[in-house]
């Protein structure tokens, strides 16, 4: 039964001892002095279907389990055409909230007491009446509220962006921080959004550009990306400062490094192959953006880029370059690079808490993986990459003829078999997110 965006499941106070359960054990573990290990893996898939919904995948992710390398369970949208790209956890993450990009539907999922399982809790569909605001590109618990960056507007130009406060049990629009689509003259606020990141104080936050929805869905055209990345403060929910990272730069990704105080993030921007370092060491709230990675260190279309636990490696994915790099950014206005793998056109990572495992997904967007402008489709080949991160900073991978940890070539979907694009990457709930990790 779909429940609609006004009622919540009446066994809600059930499910949500699931988390609870789940933390229990990793807690169990840590005070044994017992590495705590992720115990499945979330993906946002794309069915690569006409008639098939897109889908969550869950994974099992621990070797002590049978079911290690498995897709135990697939969890369905109710509809077909959703495009399922970024998603997110409630604030307890004991629901796992899941937008469809190109539907505008906020799904909310109950999971089941062992994490495999989840119950569709909730369907919003008024997102866009109720904000203004569209193309919804993921959903962060940030600080006790749960807020979705919208890529676009619901007008003829789909601009500006924004960001909407979301009830993270009904899928509800709340209100907006930030300024609304509606904006009187000299309002400050972005034109473009894509990402959005606070600093670990949560204090201030950069949000990305990517671009218009009306310009760049249909495929690949790097002259609808923009330039512009905008910082905010938090408190008053304002724009004080924009910085242009170059012209159809279209920066996506913002990674802070971990720290309390610490005001310093990496930003990929894939249509520059470029990434840049923003700071302000001195807390003023005027942040310095510098370019420290290029096309001269390897980078080839990086259409993600994940900093270390303990804010000594950053990692890039390279869309075009079918490679994963890891730097060394002890100094992070010098990275250095560490090791270089093979992925055919890798997308998502996602690092394990201890900093030893990473995921490596290869879908991107529907339109832009099979763009006949840009050639064959960029992958044949869909899965989930797995690969040990030594503290010496190699990367090893976990089949060593290179092949997908997990393939999604010939998968089963709701009412075929086929191909499967995997995109974003959650653990389950065992493993606790830090305020505003997305």
């Amino acid at each position: 039964m779909i429940i609609t965006r006004s009622t919540i499941r009446l066994a809600l106070a059930a499910v949500a001892l699931a988390p609870a359960a789940l933390a229990a054990a990793t807690q169990r573990a840590a005070a044994h002095g017992e590495p705590v290990h992720e115990r499945f893996l979330y993906v946002s898939t794309i069915a690569q279907s006409e008639n098939d919904p897109d889908f969550v995948a869950v994974i099992g992710a621990d070797p002590q389990h049978p079911d290690f390398g498995q897709i135990v369970n697939r969890v369905d949208m109710p509809n077909v055409g959703d495009e399922l790209h970024h998603f997110g956890y409630s604030a307890d993450q004991s629901r796992l909230i899941v937008p469809g990009l190109f539907s505008n539907r906020i799904h909310v999922f109950d999971i089941g007491s062992d994490g495999s399982t989840m119950t569709l809790g909730a369907v919003n569909e008024d997102l866009v009446a109720d904000s203004g605001y569209a193309v919804p590109h993921g959903v962060m618990a940030m600080h006790g509220r749960v807020l979705a960056p919208m890529i676009g507007a619901a007008n003829d130009t789909t601009q500006p962006g924004g960001i909407v406060e979301i009830d993270d049990r009904t899928g509800d629009f709340v209100g907006y921080f930030g300024p609304g689509p509606e904006r009187q003259a000299g309002t400050a606020g972005p034109t473009f959004m894509y990402d959005f990141a606070m600093s670990p104080d949560a204090e201030v936050a950069i949000s990305t550009t990517f671009g218009s929805p009306a310009l760049c869905a249909a495929g690949i055209e790097p002259t609808c990306l923009g330039d512009e990345v905008a910082v905010w403060d938090v408190q008053s929910e304002t724009v004080v400062q924009t910085a242009s990272l170059g012209v159809n730069s279209g920066a996506l990704e913002v990674r802070f490094l971990p720290g309390e105080g610490v005001r310093r993030a990496f930003i990929n921007t894939p249509g520059t192959s470029t990434v840049w370092y923003a700071h302000d060491d001195d807390a003023d709230g005027d942040f310095e953006f510098q370019e420290v990675l290029g096309t001269d260190d390897g980078l080839e279309l990086p259409v993600d880029l994940l900093v270390s636990y303990d804010g000594m490696s950053l990692y890039v994915s390279n869309w075009f370059g079918n490679t994963v790099q890891r730097f060394d950014i002890s100094d992070p206005l010098q990275p250095q690079l560490r090791s270089t793998v093979a992925v055919p056109h890798p997308n998502m990572l996602r690092l394990s808490p201890d900093d030893s495992r990473l995921y490596v997904s290869n879908s991107l967007l529907t339109p832009w993986d099979n763009d006949p402008d840009f050639g064959e489709p960029r992958n044949s080949d869909y899965g989930i990459w797995l690969f040990e991160a030594a503290t010496s900073g190699e990367l090893t991978a976990s089949d060593p003829d290179g092949s997908a940890w997990v393939s999604f070539t010939d998968v089963e979907r709701a009412t075929t078999r086929g191909p499967a694009g995997p995109h974003m990457m959650l653990f389950d709930p065992s493993i606790e997110l830090g305020p505003g990790e997305h």
